[in-house]
C-alpha cells in the first residue's frame, strides 16, 4: 500500500513538474539582407537550449501562421529552425515562435484533428526571434534616372540650337 502511494505521488510530481523540468533558451538569429533579385525573405534562428534535468527533447516550433515544423539538432543543446516569408509580408520586428516536444507536438495535431484552437495547447517554451528587414533596392531605378538625364541634356541642347538660330 505504501509503494502504490508513493508510487501515484512521483507520477503526479513528475506530471506537475514536465518530463523536461523548466528549460531557458538563448535565440541568434539571421535574416536575407539583400532582397533586390529575391521573391522571398529567409529566417534563421539558433537557439542553445538549456533543461533543468539535462534533457535534449527533440522540437517542433509553432509560427505565427499556424505553420508547424521540426526543429533541426545542430549539435550539443543546439538547435536551429528557419521560414521563408514573401518578401511584401516581410518586417522587421519579433516573431514569437512556440517550442514543443514531441508529447506537446502530438497534442497540437490532435488539437488540429479535433478543430481546436491550437493556441490552447501549453507549449514547452515560446521564444522570441528578431528579425531584420531587407534591402529592396534604391528608391529610384538608375534607368529612370539615366532617361530624365538624357531628357534634360535633350531639351537644353534644342533649346539653346534655337536661341542660337534665332
Amino acid at each position: 500500500m505504501y509503494r502504490q502511494l508513493v508510487a501515484v505521488c512521483l507520477i503526479a510530481l513528475m506530471g506537475a513538474s514536465g518530463v523536461y523540468g523548466s528549460c531557458k533558451a538563448t535565440v541568434s538569429s539571421f535574416s536575407t539582407q539583400d532582397a533586390t533579385i529575391l521573391t522571398q525573405l529567409a529566417h534563421v534562428a539558433e537557439l542553445t537550449l538549456q533543461c533543468s534535468n539535462s534533457a535534449q527533447p527533440s522540437l517542433f516550433a509553432e509560427f505565427p501562421c499556424g505553420k508547424v515544423v521540426p526543429v533541426a539538432k545542430v549539435g550539443d543543446s543546439k538547435y536551429q529552425v528557419s521560414w521563408v516569408e514573401d518578401i511584401k509580408q516581410g518586417s522587421s520586428g519579433n516573431v514569437q515562435v512556440r517550442l514543443f516536444d514531441e508529447d506537446g507536438y502530438a497534442n497540437v495535431r490532435k488539437a488540429q484533428r479535433d478543430g481546436d484552437k491550437v493556441s490552447s495547447v501549453k507549449s514547452l517554451l515560446d521564444i522570441t526571434v528578431p528579425t531584420k528587414s531587407a534591402y529592396k533596392g534604391p528608391w529610384v531605378k538608375a534607368e529612370i534616372l539615366a532617361a530624365f538625364l538624357v531628357g534634360g541634356v535633350a531639351y537644353f541642347a534644342f533649346t539653346t540650337k534655337s536661341k542660337v538660330q534665332a
